[in-house]
Parts: structure tokens; C-alpha cells; sequence
């Protein structure tokens, strides 16, 4: 009780919240925990290494071709599948084979010339038309040019959902470099604030400390641990705390929005589709809606009184509609590409909205993180100066508003690396735009220690 005592007085003398004068038990026992702490914080601190940049590997996902090309068996199907729609066409031959057969049950009814000649008890006639205007001898080119057209749509549609799915192991992978350099860092404020919180509860049983002050390092504390469940996969803790050099990432706009028009997926399916409704129009013909057909027909007779006979025509027979069906289709087509143009327009200043949202963002974020990092460094100027005054310094001093000054210079880093995967992430979403190239080619990648000094 006496020496409990002794701690107490003595932490109110000096107006610090842990007294350093304690002979013995809990008190003494903090003091030495702190003080491993510190040193080892420092070790982290103040080594001559420089921490990993938090962009080190976190570009590894950008660097390859976005789209991984469809599966051999698609690829195989879709070819397969177009050859199998241009032979259909090429099979049209316009031949066709009729046939009839009469049979009269009885002469009792009709007319009949004076010869008889024109009777006949039954009668078969077969006749072979060649329909020469919807024959494969006309529009052959154009059928191939609809069927290659739906095969590009078909491909550049699968080829969007695999640039979709790309976008999700992009992040995936950013997640989970910077969900372990987070943990890394976390883990080191997590301990210290477990330990400010023990050291406060102990010094709460004596009340020397506000309970205002308790209940800031438990929000603190909980809020921390709280951020460290919520990664996945453990991590080992940071083996540096030293400055993190990251990055500033500079988009090239206007190159990159006039790759995008030309390549991002909807914007290519949209094109495609204008020009297959332009190949449709142009095969729409009137001739189509004309039948012309060249015809040889063979008609035998069997008749009942007189010898059989047969005989071969030859002629021609054709049907030409009255209608303007074939213009009505014409404009029909054109009303439909002229959709497909204004929803083209309306993409076109979506994805240039969209982007030109994101590069705003990246750049905010790339001064959040350039002021962060003017913050570590200033921090680790002040812990620096701290450290020496604390070990030229005699007698007892304020360990947990020591303890306070690396919890802030931890937390510091951890929005840094925050800030930079935030920033990353919106990279991603640029990526996501990009059917067949890396967004790298368009990034100007600097450190980040480069443009803190240009910061206001």
C-alpha cells in the first residue's frame, strides 16, 4: 500500500499521467515495458533503411494485356459457328422441284372438244423453277460481311466480361499488398495503445488520471483493433517505420481518352453494331422482293380412249410487288443506327465524365498522400529532437504523452498508405476501361517525396 502510494505521489509531482518513480510492482513494470517500446519503436524509426514504397508491386497487376483472350474452345465455336452461317447462304441454290398428279374418278362432268383429245383420266406434271434473284449468285459478299460482323460483336462482348473480371483481380491483388503493408503498420499502434490503456486503467485505480482520458485511449484502442480484424489473412508486423516513399501518379488525359473512344468495350460493341446495321441496309435490295424464275415443266396424260401423251414447256414466270416495303425496310435500319449514334454520343461523354472524375480524384489523392508524407517526415524530425531531449534528460518524464507523439507518427502512415490505395483503386478503374492495353503507357509515375516540396 505504501509503495502504491509512493508511485502516486510521484506521478503528480512531475504532471505526468505515469510516475516514473515508482520503487516497485506495477508501476516500475510499465516504465519498463514503455521504455522496450520506445527503443524499439525508434529501432523501426530512425533505422538507416528506408520502409518499402507502398507502391512497390502494387502496379504488378497493370503491367500485362488486360483482356486475356477467349478460351481456345470459344474461339473454335464462334469461327465454326460463322463458317456454318456463310455456308447456309452459299447453299441457297434457288432450284425448286414441284410436282402434281390428277386422277378423275368420272367423265360425267365438264366439257369436252369434239375430238376428245382434251380428256384424260389422270394426269402427273412435274416442273423445275430456278428462282435466280434469291439464288447465292446475288448478295453472297454482303452475307459474309453480317456473319463476320456478329462474330466480332459475339467476341467483343465475351471480351467485356473478361475486362470486367480483370478489374476485380486488379483490385483483388491491390487489396491485398496493401491490406498487408496496413496490418504491418497497425499492428505496431495496436500494441501501444494496449499498453497506454493498461497503464492508464492501472493509474485509474489510483486516480490519477481523468476518465475522459481513459475513455479516448479505449476509442482509440478498440478503433485500431477494429481495422486490424477487418483484414483478411494475417500479416507479420512492419519491419521498417521509416519514411514510405510513395508515389505520384500523373494521368495523360487526352491520350488516354482518345485510346478509350477507340477501344473500350461498350464503345467498340456500339461501333459494331452501327456497322452491321449499315452492311444490312446496303444488302436490303427491291430486287430481293422480285421473283424471276426460268422453269422447264413435264405433264403426261393417260387417257382412257385415246393413246397417252406427254409434253415438255419451257417459260419463264415472275412477280413484281407494288409496295414500298423495300424503302419502309431501308429507313427502318437507318432509324435503328441512328439510336445506336446517340447512344454512342451518350457514351462517349459518360466515359469522358467518368474519367476526367477519377483523374480529379487521383490527384486529390496524390496530395493527401504528398501532405501525409510532409507530415511523417516532420513527425520523424520531432521524434528525433524528442528522443535526444529525453536521453540528455534527467529524472522522470511523461511516457504516456511520449508514447501519444508514436502512436500519431504511426497513424500518420497508415492514412499515407490509405491514400495511396485509394488512389491506386481509381488507377484500377482507368485499367478497367482499357480492353487491350495496360494503363501504365498512360501514367507518369514520380516519388512522391519528389512533390512535397511543391505543395503550398
Amino acid at each position: 500500500m505504501i509503495r502504491k502510494r509512493l508511485v502516486s505521489v510521484a506521478l503528480f509531482a512531475c504532471g505526468v499521467v505515469v510516475g516514473m518513480t515508482a520503487i516497485a510492482g506495477n508501476g516500475s513494470r510499465f516504465i519498463s515495458r514503455f521504455d522496450t517500446t520506445f527503443a524499439a519503436l525508434d529501432s523501426l524509426i530512425f533505422r538507416t533503411s528506408v520502409a518499402a514504397d507502398p507502391s512497390d508491386g502494387a502496379f504488378d497487376g497493370f503491367g500485362y494485356r488486360a483482356t486475356t483472350p477467349i478460351s481456345p474452345q470459344l474461339d473454335e465455336a464462334l469461327s465454326r459457328n460463322t463458317e456454318a452461317k456463310i455456308l447456309e447462304g452459299n447453299s441457297k441454290t434457288g432450284l425448286q422441284l414441284t410436282g402434281q398428279a390428277y386422277w378423275r374418278p368420272t367423265n360425267s362432268f365438264g366439257l369436252d372438244d369434239e375430238t376428245g383429245e382434251s380428256r384424260y383420266r389422270a394426269k402427273f406434271q412435274a416442273e423445275l423453277r430456278w428462282y435466280i434473284l434469291q439464288s447465292r449468285l446475288l448478295g453472297a459478299d454482303g452475307r459474309r460481311k453480317v456473319a463476320w460482323l456478329q462474330e466480332d460483336i459475339q467476341r467483343a462482348t465475351y471480351e467485356k466480361e473478361r475486362t470486367d473480371l480483370n478489374d476485380f483481380r486488379i483490385k483483388e491483388m491491390l487489396a491485398q499488398h496493401y491490406d498487408s503493408l496496413t496490418s504491418g503498420v497497425l499492428q505496431h499502434r495496436v500494441n501501444t495503445l494496449r499498453l497506454l490503456d493498461e497503464a492508464q486503467n492501472y493509474l485509474l485505480a489510483s486516480e490519477n488520471i481523468s476518465s475522459d482520458e481513459l475513455v479516448r485511449t479505449l476509442d482509440d484502442r478498440m478503433e485500431a483493433e477494429r481495422k486490424l480484424a477487418g483484414i483478411p489473412g494475417t500479416y507479420p508486423p512492419a519491419k521498417s517505420l521509416a519514411d514510405f516513399d510513395g508515389t505520384w501518379v500523373t494521368i495523360d488525359s487526352a491520350a488516354f481518352l482518345k485510346h478509350v473512344e477507340a477501344t473500350q468495350s461498350d464503345m467498340k460493341i456500339l461501333q459494331l453494331r452501327v456497322r452491321l446495321l449499315e452492311e444490312q441496309e446496303r444488302n436490303v435490295s427491291y430486287w430481293q422482293t422480285v421473283n424471276l424464275a426460268p422453269f422447264i415443266r413435264y405433264s403426261y396424260y393417260d387417257r382412257r380412249h385415246l393413246p397417252n401423251s406427254s409434253n415438255l414447256d419451257l417459260g419463264v414466270t415472275f412477280t413484281i410487288p407494288i409496295s414500298g416495303e423495300t424503302s419502309r425496310k431501308k429507313q427502318t435500319l437507318r432509324t435503328e443506327r441512328a439510336v445506336l449514334d446517340a447512344e454512342q454520343d451518350r457514351l462517349s461523354r459518360r466515359v469522358v465524365d467518368k474519367v476526367s472524375l477519377i483523374i480529379a480524384e487521383i490527384d486529390r489523392l496524390n496530395r493527401a498522400s504528398a501532405g501525409e508524407g510532409r507530415r511523417v517526415s516532420e513527425l520523424k524530425g520531432y521524434l528525433a529532437m524528442r528522443t535526444k531531449a529525453y536521453a540528455k534528460g534527467l529524472g522522470e518524464y511523461n511516457r504516456l504523452a511520449r508514447a501519444r507523439e508514436y502512436i500519431m507518427y504511426v497513424a500518420c502512415l497508415e492514412r499515407m498508405i490509405e491514400y495511396q490505395y485509394r488512389r491506386d483503386c481509381l488507377v484500377a478503374d482507368l485499367q478497367a476501361l482499357l480492353p487491350d492495353e495496360s494503363v501504365l503507357r498512360f501514367c507518369a509515375i514520380q516519388p512522391l517525396r519528389d512533390r512535397i516540396n511543391q505543395l503550398p
